[in-house]
């Protein structure tokens, strides 16, 4: 169990990422809510570290959305030097749960090395207090699932 009692995945994600947009919250704010105008359920929220003026920042959503997507992101204002995001399919999210992981050292080391092991690639990651998600591509969803299991005996 390792601090982790539950395995969960959910198929058919997109990943969408913005780059080099303005470090201003109001920039991510604005184009949060833009989707959730539109309907689209945000998740897997990660941010890079800011660089100068700037920063890049992606998440996924349901590619059943991607329609959605697109037409959302069409409707952006065009500014000076935007760059339009990049948006690629075929992923798999594996999330792993537990609320032992708040005190167990290590949980993220062993679901990196269980993949890596297989010479599984993770495309996003993000954590909180009791639960990591992966992002995966989904050829590798079968073999990626059975050896987080298998790691952490769920």
């Amino acid at each position: 169990m390792y601090g982790v009692s539950k395995i969960t995945i959910e198929e058919d994600i997109m990943l969408i990422a913005f780059t080099e947009v303005s470090c201003k919250s109001s920039v991510m704010a604005d184009i949060f809510k833009r989707f959730a105008e539109d309907g689209v359920v945000v998740d897997m929220i990660s941010q890079a570290a800011p660089h100068a003026t700037t920063t890049s920042f992606s998440f996924t959503a349901a590619y059943n959305h991607f329609d959605t997507v697109m037409k959302t992101i069409s409707g952006m204002k065009k500014q000076k030097g935007n760059i339009p995001p990049m948006i690629s399919s075929g992923y798999t999210k594996i999330n792993l749960f537990g609320e032992e992981m708040v005190t167990t050292c290590g949980v993220g080391a062993k679901a990196v090395a269980a993949l890596a092991e297989k010479d599984i690639d993770i495309a996003l990651i993000t954590t909180s207090d009791y639960d990591i998600s992966l992002l995966i591509r989904s050829e590798c969803a079968d073999e990626g699932l059975a050896a987080l299991m298998d790691t952490f005996k769920v």
